[in-house]
């Protein structure tokens, strides 16, 4: 149950910015768990739908909540929920068109949110370098996915680069629960 941490937490602990997208981000990384063992269980493009949807949920949870945090509390309240759409309909279009640009799309847009709020905003929360953690965990997780098979003839067959792949892909989860939990508000007076 330890993979509910998250979304416990931004339930009970809403965040002064961007409660929803927090919520909105645990709840697609939860789902993840669901949806996968599907997929794994009765791997077809059919059953891969159910990986990706939740994914693209927490992607877009992310995004908003980095946008919001950063740039404009209001973003939010206007474009949560079309964003959640919007990642909805990357999967849609990939099931009916085996065409995946739009789903990378979703991820890449999301991910290079981290850095550009970092560099080009200022937060208002401590503990940022936890961003960088889980951005950091993100990229090897996708590297280990690149590099599967080669991964697993590497360690002789102990772990493949898939499963490598969820486990940095949590420990970014992770950190950002971490952050979530420890932050502080800056004292702007100092």
């Amino acid at each position: 149950m330890k993979w509910l941490l998250g979304l416990v937490f931004s339930l009970k602990n809403k965040q002064t910015v961007a409660p929803w997208s927090w919520v909105i981000f645990f709840f697609g990384v939860s789902l993840v768990c669901f949806g996968s063992g599907y997929y794994h269980w009765n791997p077809n493009n059919d059953t891969l739908i159910w990986d990706r949807l939740p994914m693209t949920i927490g992607f877009m949870g992310l995004f908003i909540g980095i946008l919001s945090e950063y740039v404009s509390p209001k973003i939010e309240r206007r474009l949560l929920i079309p964003a959640v759409v919007l990642g909805f309909s990357s999967v849609v279009v990939w099931a009916y068109t085996d065409d995946l640009r739009f789903y990378f799309w979703i991820q890449l847009v999301s991910l290079l949110t981290i850095p550009l709020a970092l560099i080009l905003f200022k937060g208002a929360y401590t503990l940022q370098r936890f961003l960088v953690y889980a951005l950091v965990f993100y990229i090897l997780a996708k590297l280990a996915e690149l590099y599967d098979k080669d991964i697993f003839d590497l360690d002789s067959g102990i772990i493949s680069g898939h499963s490598l792949k969820r486990i940095l892909a949590a420990l970014a989860a992770l950190s950002l629960y971490l952050m979530l939990k420890r932050r502080q508000i800056f004292n702007r007076a100092m």
